[in-house]
């Protein structure tokens, strides 16, 4: 047997991470970005690059794609010469960004009146958890595409939810990541209360860590928060047009989220403020400026 052939579209982060991980395993992979520049690393590493979006098609039957926004979704996939109209009949097509259930919606009828395989799959995880092929993966599709992609989609994560067949993979994501969102702003309010009364930041992150409350999340952030590190993988922007994305849903089928509509203040009080290019996190500085206390890190 041929080595397994993929392609990769868009370069951002996690695409590039997904391209490199491919690559690492043995798999033919062929890259495209918007701004071809963004392929040349990858080229060195082996990738071959595809000068229009049509070309991904040469040697690839299975195109994945990590995308910015629903604008990108539309443009990428439905657009003249996109990766829909292009696309061999019986290609697979495995989308992996937070979008919205209706522009992915959009793109899954496009697929099927073209005889393509269409897998929903957006991810937990950060580039480096997709570096080492342990990502989790939330998925939707009919049986037979989601069975197409597992090949592909074993080699970057060792957990593959199927939540169904249309576009629940979209909600589901977009229901982790409103959770994600409460712990991140519980997180900077428990934290700006407890030093608020005297007591350093360390302890009550021991201490938060070893209680029923402990959980990977506060496990995962608590070195960045003690050195008062905000660089991103996921920025506070990010988080705000997921929790935008959720709201929509939510108004869709008719699902109270207030707790979701406060956070989501608050990460557009945060971004107001200069930090929606800075891990989500941010939610932290912004309250201790509520406070009237020092901020790890200056505030327009």
């Amino acid at each position: 047997m041929g080595r397994m052939e993929a392609a990769v579209v868009g370069l951002g982060k996690m695409g590039s991470a997904l391209a490199r991980r491919l690559l690492d395993r043995g798999l033919a992979v062929t890259v495209y970005n918007r701004h071809p520049e963004a392929a040349a690393d990858l080229v060195r590493a082996g990738a071959s690059a595809a000068p229009r979006l049509a070309d991904v098609w040469l040697g690839a039957r299975v195109a994945m794609s990590f995308l910015a926004d629903d604008e990108a979704l539309t443009q990428v996939y439905l657009g003249s010469g996109g990766l829909v109209e292009s696309a061999p009949q019986g290609a697979v097509l495995v989308e992996m960004s937070t979008v919205s259930p209706v522009a992915s919606g959009a793109v899954a009828r496009a697929a099927t009146q073209r005889g393509l395989h269409y897998v929903r799959c957006p991810v937990s995880g950060n580039p480096g958890v997709l570096s080492a092929g342990e990502l989790t993966l939330i998925v939707s599709g009919d049986d037979a595409s989601v069975q197409a992609a597992r090949p592909y989609l074993e080699h970057v994560g060792p957990r593959l939810y199927h939540v169904g067949s249309q576009e629940e993979a979209r909600v589901v994501k977009l229901a982790v990541n409103a959770m994600l969102a409460a712990s991140a702003q519980m997180l900077a309010e428990t934290i700006t209360l407890t030093e608020a009364s005297g007591v350093p930041r360390a302890v009550f992150l021991d201490v938060l860590a070893g209680s029923a409350m402990g959980s990977p999340f506060v496990r995962y952030k608590t070195p960045s928060l003690l050195e008062r590190r905000y660089d991103a993988t996921f920025t506070t922007a990010m988080l705000l047009k997921d929790l935008r994305l959720a709201e929509d849903v939510a108004a869709s089928a008719r699902a109270p989220m207030p707790v979701t509509e406060v956070v989501t203040q608050l990460a557009e009080a945060s971004c107001d403020e200069g930090l929606g290019d800075l891990d989500f996190i941010a939610l932290l500085p912004h309250l201790q400026k509520l406070a009237g206390r020092p901020t790890d890190i200056p505030l327009s």
